[in-house]
């Protein structure tokens, strides 16, 4: 990743623990930037910030389901406490379930929904509410998927159980549809704000990977031949947040290798 000037960015970033989530937040605070971290579990977080040698001048962590607007809102406040001020997000957490749609019950329906789009619209309605009573400029990067644009090919998930799910598909795209509507939005409501979104195609998971089968295959249906290496997500992410992007707005930026391109 090129590097990027982070000095004076406070940027809050939810699913901290999550791979895409901690790399990301690895490379704000490598770039000189500070990050307020929300994630479900506290053991997990410390974890994560202890594998890094994160301190506490460089990051707050606070354990937050971002299903629950009042938990947001109090660790945004502690963050903006600790910090003096936030400039910008990435909505990272998210969730999904791997049975087939025809076992899907109501409870992992609604938890897929609940995290993914109800928690990303908590998330950004703290974050664009601070920016039009402080008046202060800020950026709002989320994090979709390529799935929130094409369906996942059955034929490629031969030995893997990690199938996405109907439900998955429809958030990510909630998500691409909500980034619309806040571009446009949160600026006539005075949030002097851009908000913008990343789609990633799959990537290869170093902790827990994926069938031998299914990156073969899916390598074949991806034009560049290949899974996207984690790291790859990171500079696209930083590239919406920084000045680089300053006329960058309402736009989707898809990662994928060219999967949505066929």
């Amino acid at each position: 990743m090129k590097e990027l000037d982070m000095n004076n960015q406070v940027i809050m970033v939810s699913g901290i623990s999550g791979q895409l989530g901690q790399t990301i937040s690895n490379a704000i605070i490598n770039n000189g930037g500070k990050v307020l971290g929300m994630d479900v579990s506290s053991a997990e977080m410390k974890k994560t910030a202890k594998s890094y040698g994160w301190n506490k001048d460089q990051i707050l962590l606070q354990e937050v389901d971002i299903r629950d607007k009042s938990a947001i809102e109090k660790a945004f406040g502690n963050g903006l406490e600790y910090f003096g001020k936030i400039t910008s997000q990435i909505n990272n957490a998210g969730v999904s379930v791997f049975a087939p749609w025809t076992e899907r019950s109501e409870k992992d329906f609604d938890w897929v929904t609940d995290v993914n789009l109800k928690g990303t619209f908590f998330c950004m309605k703290t974050f664009m509410q601070y920016c039009i009573d402080s008046g202060n400029e800020g950026a709002i990067v989320n994090v979709s998927s390529h799935y929130g644009l094409i369906s996942p090919d059955p034929r490629i998930y031969t030995d893997c159980a990690r199938r996405n799910s109907e439900v998955y598909g429809a958030t990510k795209a909630g998500v691409i549809q909500m980034t619309k509507y806040f571009s446009v939005n949160a600026i006539a409501d005075g949030a002097k704000i851009r908000v913008n979104a990343v789609a990633p195609g799959g990537i290869k998971n170093p902790w827990n990977p994926q069938g031998e089968d299914f990156q073969k295959l899916y390598s074949e249906r991806c034009p560049m031949g290949r899974l996207a290496e984690l790291e790859e997500m990171v500079g696209p992410v930083l590239f919406l947040l920084s000045q680089d992007a300053s006329y960058i707005n309402g736009h989707t930026l898809v990662v994928d290798g060219g999967m949505t391109a066929w």
